[in-house]
């Protein structure tokens, strides 16, 4: 996979679910609310699959004989590639998807208490966006 899936995908998922959340809320149209989160969890699903692909790994990076020499030193942390400087961002969109679960179902039930778990479903997923953005100023 290209190194620039890994970062617009996950943008433009995000944006469009917390437009699609907003405009739901606003309008009080439940479809909308429940796609909104519904994007939030396929981020969720798309940050699994790349975890689960080897597309961050770090085994690809430092040979096995670097870590056992322990040759890592302070410059290492300069030269972490790209791949695994986006891990912690990948680790919030899962923690995203976990929580807009509860939203769509507590939306579906007519439960107020969603607003709550679709709120912090956005924060966590914007959280992992600006990750994202401070990995790519630092290229």
């Amino acid at each position: 996979m290209n190194d620039t899936f890994l970062y617009t995908i996950p943008q433009w998922i995000i944006f469009s679910a917390v437009f699609v959340s907003v405009y739901g809320w606003v309008e009080k149209k439940k479809v909308f609310r429940i796609i909104g989160s519904s994007l939030f969890i396929i981020l969720g699903v798309f940050a699994i699959f790349i975890l689960l692909g080897d597309y961050l790994a770090g085994a690809e990076f430092l040979t096995p004989d670097e870590i056992t020499d322990q040759e890592i030193y302070e410059d290492t942390i300069e030269d972490i590639p790209f791949q695994a400087k986006l891990l912690p961002a990948y680790i919030s969109f899962v923690l995203s998807a976990v929580l807009a679960i509860p939203a769509v179902i507590l939306d579906s039930l007519n439960k107020k208490r969603y607003k709550l778990f679709v709120i912090l479903a956005g924060l966590v997923s914007l959280f992992g966006f600006f990750i994202i953005v401070g990995v790519l100023q630092h290229l």
